[in-house]
């Protein structure tokens, strides 16, 4: 029978049928040459059959097995599943480390996701790490290839050993023949090499596990997945994002006192090599560094959240990684902006939508709010909810890519206890066992948490999924980006009220129709300058009386809405806690009169 369900699942992804048939007459052609590319296929082939095919038969039938008969017992059927999670993350996460190259990727992109469940976001963030390095005579055959040059003939000089390592490339220090120095970053070969296979793999086994598994959402973060490589693996591509960046905020910021992004080497890039120049500065998150260089914080902070504001609310084009090892800050105090590989542009409806979302937020206009949620195709019942992502929960704090630092994700609701099929607490390993298994980092149940979060907000934390799967994927990553911000500013120990930086950039946003025609900060400048007046595009002109107010009382608003949360979810773990203790001692008397009568559970004693 359950031969029989695999078998209708493979019908319906074809794909997957494909994938194997494919494997199987490479590997037939490849005996004889173990570096054939079909003999590599159907190793890696092989690696991923081993991890996705226990994931059903194991995890989830496993799964199947633990909740026969009790269907109705809630608490037994988020404990069982958080267990089938588990699993199925720890086996990924082997997956991705033998496998490597785009496989990390795929976890790392998982791990970040919203509506990824817990344990994915906790067991693969190992994946965050800095990757190991690869021989640099395999770097110098992809940079051959590339631009049909030596690397050493290229170079007046250049450093063998690469000064980061990540999951898709390598990034060396080198100096041209005119005596500039330069970034190269060139991607691993094996990427390249079996990227075509190892997304028709990917996809195959998402779309399998999604058809066989319910509530294992795979098939979209397979596309986005293949979504992000097609941007990330072409260099040329991060060149012209680097470029359309780089003009379109020459505009708004200063280059040599305020945003710098660096300027790349059309002749010594291509498509799997990218070369620009050196910028020497420290994290945006080093505070030491920052202390010892006399960077003023405060304009630091604000300088920042200009700059993405601008991106994203007026001209509608948003760097999407911007996490502190992608900020530098030279000793001028000039942002230098790094990796960008991701960016999201949206057309000039979702921008002003976006806009108007952020202004209801802060200036405290519920109907707006509402309507504009409604526009973005998301239940207006979720208004509540989103106020919540887009505000008030935490960031979550992971390695980033280089492993040297830390850096946000985008936040979900699992911060404030959600325990649906995306939230919860770690798994104790893949154990079929649910005794003993954790419900919280701390002493109030799941389930506690979120009738506290019901009670005192009004929202269902279990429609976090809902919100994050009917939002427009481009917004998702501007999300992330928005959380991310959120970290950095927290890092500088939060020296302004961003919401107010957000709230100008949205009016702006909205008092331009078409992004193109937005009016740069340094032409206004220049403007007062001469004696001119403020043009209607101004955030100073725009910025309404209710969004200044609402921008003042925001973090006011959000203090007591977190002490309202902390009040309901003490109250509620002492509640628990008494119920335990009572449980606990009626567990002990039972216990006692057993023992008296010599039997157990207190019946009469055998004879």
């Amino acid at each position: 029978m359950v031969a029989s369900h695999v078998l209708r699942a493979l019908a319906r992804r074809p794909v997957a049928g494909s994938a194997a048939l494919v494997g199987t007459s490479l590997a037939a052609g490849a005996v004889a040459n173990p570096d054939h590319d079909g003999v590599h296929f159907v190793n890696r082939f092989t690696e991923a059959s081993r991890a996705f095919l226990p994931m059903y038969f194991v995890d989830y039938l496993g799964h199947v097995r633990r909740c026969v008969g009790k269907r109705d017992d809630e608490e037994h059927m988020w404990k069982s599943r958080q267990i089938m999670w588990s699993g199925v993350a720890t086996r990924l996460r082997e997956l991705c480390k033998k496998n490597g190259g785009i496989y990390v990727k795929a976890g790392q992109h998982i791990c970040v996701q919203p509506v990824s469940p817990q344990p994915f976001q906790t067991i693969l963030r190992t994946l965050m790490d800095s990757a190991g390095v690869r021989p640099f005579e395999e770097d110098r055959a992809t940079f051959l290839e590339d631009l049909g040059v030596d690397i050493e003939d290229a170079f007046a000089h250049i450093d063998p050993t690469p000064v980061a390592s990540a999951s898709l490339a390598q990034v060396y220090k080198a100096t041209t023949h005119g005596g500039e120095t330069v970034a190269v970053k060139i991607q691993q070969r094996p990427v390249a090499r079996f990227l075509a296979i190892d997304l028709a793999t990917i996809d195959a086994y998402y779309g399998l596990l999604s058809s066989l598994i319910p509530g294992l959402r795979f098939q979209w973060l397979a596309n986005e997945t293949r979504r992000h490589m097609a941007e990330e693996l072409d260099f040329r591509e991060e060149a012209k994002n680097a470029d359309r960046a780089r003009a379109l905020m020459a505009k708004d910021f200063d280059d040599m006192t305020e945003l710098h992004v660096p300027r790349v080497h059309d002749t010594l890039s291509g498509a799997r090599v990218l070369t620009q120049e050196w910028c020497d500065g420290v994290r945006i998150d080093d505070r030491e560094g920052l202390r010892v260089r006399g960077i003023d914080k405060t304009r630091l902070a604000i300088l920042v959240n200009e700059i993405f504001g601008r991106m994203t609310f007026v001209h509608g084009y948003t760097h999407c990684d911007p996490h502190p090892g992608n900020i530098l800050v030279d000793s001028n105090g000039r942002v230098v902006l790094l990796d960008h590989g991701v960016y999201r542009s949206l057309d000039d409806d979702t921008r002003r939508t976006w806009c108007k979302l952020w202004r209801g937020l802060i200036a405290g206009d519920e109907r707006e709010m509402r309507a504009a949620v409604n526009d973005l195709g998301v239940d207006p019942d979720l208004t509540d909810f989103f106020r919540i992502v887009l505000a008030l929960v935490p960031a979550r704090v992971v390695e980033d890519v280089h492993g040297t630092r830390t850096s946000a994700v985008i936040s979900s609701t699992r911060d404030l206890g959600d325990d649906g099929d995306d939230g919860g607490a770690r798994a104790n390993g893949s154990s079929n066992n649910l005794a003993g298994f954790s419900t919280g980092v701390d002493k109030l149940s799941s389930f506690g948490k979120r009738e506290v979060m019901r009670d005192v907000l009004g929202v269902k934390v279990e429609r976090q999924t809902e919100l994050f799967e009917t939002l427009p994927r481009d917004l998702l990553m501007i999300l992330k980006a928005n959380n991310l911000l959120r970290y950095v500013n927290e890092q500088l120990d939060s020296p302004v009220n961003r919401f107010r930086s957000i709230v100008a950039s949205a009016e702006e946003g909205l008092a331009v129709t078409h992004a193109a025609g937005a009016e740069g900060i340094l032409e206004r400048r220049a403007r007062e300058r001469n004696g001119g007046r403020w043009g209607e595009s101004s955030s100073a002109a725009r910025w309404s009386y209710g969004a200044q107010v609402g921008a003042a009382l925001l973090p006011l608003r959000l203090a007591m809405m977190k002490g309202k949360i902390g009040f309901g979810m003490w109250r509620k773990a002492k509640e628990e806690a008494a119920a335990a203790a009572q449980a606990m001692k009626g567990a002990a008397v039972g216990a006692g009169a057993a023992k008296a009568t010599g039997a157990p559970g207190g019946g009469p004693a055998l004879a």
